[in-house]
């Protein structure tokens, strides 16, 4: 075990780390395990990361930490998305993973699964950039970790539809916002794409405009839950939205989404 912090220690030594430097390196020793860190080291000595920041987010299967880094020749400033591998909650995995055809899944294990989790959401969140879709644009992943888009300013992240609540109202045309979100839920189709977990709690205001975040569990259109995954996903926009006296009907929104003609 010693040794193992030792090695930690030593992978953590050679991170530069932003201003609030001993803090954000305790964050990084606690909730990151050593194959982690040897992945985000492969990155950083890539010229991705320049410079790891503190945490945006933490959840039951991922850790979101920001970071200045360097894509395609110009400074950007990244998340970091990291999931887990030793504590890793997924629940209900195989149901997203299993179905797609972009992957072959008949000999992985549990823990491989979360670096093919990964590079689904990766692979997810690239289909979504290049249809016009907006999402955080995708720069690089590596096994169980992530470098897309920061949303925010400051190391501050965007809010959340849920953090905002009836706020969202002071901000934007709440109708406009909800059309123009309905509009990228289209593109998306039309990508080949469902969200399948879309809620107020995955779409974030960002330069007052929506944008989709959370794609790992994304399935392509002919994933054999993919209907009942977009009904759902539209279920729960229409409930969000209603609290604002906006009235959908779950079948249009289907039939526009999906392109088909209304009788």
């Amino acid at each position: 075990m010693k040794e193992k912090i030792r090695e930690i220690d030593k992978y953590l030594d050679k991170f530069r780390f932003k201003e609030k430097g001993m803090e954000d390196r305790k964050i990084y020793e606690e909730v990151l395990d050593l194959r982690t860190l040897k992945t985000l080291y492969k990155l950083s000595a890539k010229g991705y990361i320049r410079a790891l920041g503190g945490v945006i987010s933490t959840g039951k299967e991922a850790n979101v930490f920001y970071a200045d880094g360097h894509f395609e020749c110009k400074d950007v400033s990244m998340a970091v998305k990291i999931y887990r591998i030793e504590t890793s909650e997924f629940y209900r995995m195989d149901e997203y993973l299993f179905g797609d055809r972009r992957f072959d899944l008949r000999r992985i294990s549990k823990k491989d699964m979360i670096f093919v989790w990964a590079e689904k959401e990766f692979r997810n969140l690239q289909r979504a950039y290049e249809a016009n879709v907006n999402v955080p644009r995708p720069f690089v992943h590596l096994k169980n970790v992530i470098l897309m888009e920061f949303l925010g300013e400051r190391e501050i992240p965007v809010p959340t539809l849920a953090d905002l609540g009836i706020e969202l109202k002071e901000i934007v045309d709440v109708r406009e916002f909800f059309n123009e979100l309905i509009e990228n839920v289209k593109r998306l189709f039309e990508a080949e794409l469902v969200h399948a977990d879309l809620s107020e709690y995955n779409v974030v205001l960002f330069k007052d405009r929506p944008y989709l975040i959370d794609m790992g569990q994304s399935v392509l259109v002919d994933h054999p839950y993919a209907m009942s995954y977009l009904r759902r996903d539209l279920k729960n926009l229409i409930r969000f939205f209603s609290k604002f006296g906006i009235k959908a009907s779950i079948e249009e929104l289907i039939n526009y989404v999906t392109d088909k003609a209304t009788d």
